[in-house]
């Protein structure tokens, strides 16, 4: 049973689960974030006070909860269930209405304290004091409730350890996976060297890693290779983000259908990323579709990949710039970073195996039964 707060514009994605099986119960969002807001705290006043002692994104899920709580309370009560799981870190305040002796599992789909702590990197002033007193809040939110959690489930190495270090009692490593039968590697496409970064553009990572592709990368690439082309393709880009195309071969696509023609005609794959945390879908959807990745050191944090072997990496736009280059230029060295990456991929990141991972994890917390806190 998954139950969830949805919008009203992602029904489809409900209908998506139940036609393969998955029973889904949803609390039906507000289009209107004022509008959900001000309900919240007409419903609980209390919502309120947590705004001062939880931190931004928790506070977001604990406005979720207010309409959430009545459709999990009764999907527990009807169904019994042996072990609730609990979707990202932020969401863990959700175990505190649940029946004590109901075991729990959480999925880190990032420590989001990361985030504010690489924004904080790159900002100065009163901007990174602000990042670093919100990463600090998270970073407490999270400590405090991980006892209630028989198990957390990490998505890559660094954050795996970290858990660890906070005295999680159980942590389990099962990164971010693809369809490997789905994203198969084709044959690379005649025409000019051809780049792809990919990813939901309004996530500021991405929209910041974007820019700065074009702006400060993009240039060294082309004078090199002057009919080199750059394609930029995801969801909600923005006003500056789309007027960047249609120069230097670079085209802002926005969201397109399926990403497999974009991974057909592309040469190289880059992860352009300078902030964030978590793992980066878009390299091991590259590493499937065999396709050889330029990545900055954070942007593969976490995945275990070594550097040269299964993907090149560049931390300043020259180097960046450079790697590109070279791939772009040497056939051979694409298709032996490419080969490399689809046998990772088989190995590692297939989603049947993640799935049976994620299985034995959940079996093994009701099997313990009661007594996480």
């Amino acid at each position: 049973m998954n139950v969830s707060p949805v919008l009203p514009g992602e029904r489809e994605r409900v209908r998506a689960l139940e036609e393969v099986g998955v029973p889904v119960r949803v609390a039906v969002r507000p289009e209107n974030p004022f509008e959900e807001v001000a309900r919240a705290v007409s419903a609980e006043p209390r919502v309120l006070g947590a705004a001062l002692t939880q931190p931004e994104r928790a506070l977001e899920m604990r406005v979720f909860w207010t309409r959430l709580r009545r459709v999990t309370l009764e999907a527990v009560e009807e169904l019994r269930p042996d072990v609730v799981l609990i979707g990202h870190d932020m969401s863990m305040a959700w175990s505190d209405d649940l029946p004590a002796d109901l075991p729990a599992v959480l999925t880190c789909h990032n420590l989001l304290w990361n985030w504010y702590e690489s924004r904080a990197r790159l900002s100065d002033g009163l901007t990174a004091v602000l990042l670093r007193a919100e990463a600090w809040r998270y970073r407490r939110f999270v400590a405090s409730r991980l006892p209630r959690f028989h198990t957390a489930v990490a998505v890559s190495t660094s954050e795996r350890d970290e858990l660890v270090e906070m005295g999680a009692r159980h942590v389990e490593l099962i990164p971010t996976g693809v369809d490997i039968e789905a994203l198969r590697p084709l044959p690379e496409s005649d025409g000019p060297p051809r780049v792809l970064f990919t990813g939901t553009m309004s996530y500021p990572p991405n929209r910041e890693g974007g820019a700065w592709l074009v702006d400060r990368v993009w240039p060294i690439v082309r004078e090199q290779l002057v009919d080199a082309r750059l394609d930029i393709v995801g969801k909600d880009p923005d006003s500056t983000l789309v007027g960047r195309g249609g120069r230097d071969g670079v085209t802002v696509a926005g969201f397109v259908p399926s990403m497999a023609p974009y991974f057909e005609a592309a040469h190289v794959i880059a992860v352009p990323i300078l902030t964030g945390a978590g793992i980066r879908v878009k390299i091991i959807e590259a590493l499937s579709a065999g396709r050889p990745v330029v990545s900055t050191s954070l942007g593969f944090e976490g995945l275990g990949l070594d550097p040269g072997r299964h993907l090149l990496v560049g931390d300043s736009p020259d180097d960046f710039a450079q790697a590109l280059i070279s791939l772009l230029r040497e056939p051979e060295a694409r298709a032996r970073l490419s080969s490399e990456g689809r046998t990772r991929a088989e190995r590692d990141f297939d989603w049947r195996e993640l799935g049976r991972r994620l299985e034995t994890v959940l079996a093994a917390a009701a099997t313990d039964g009661a007594g996480c806190r």
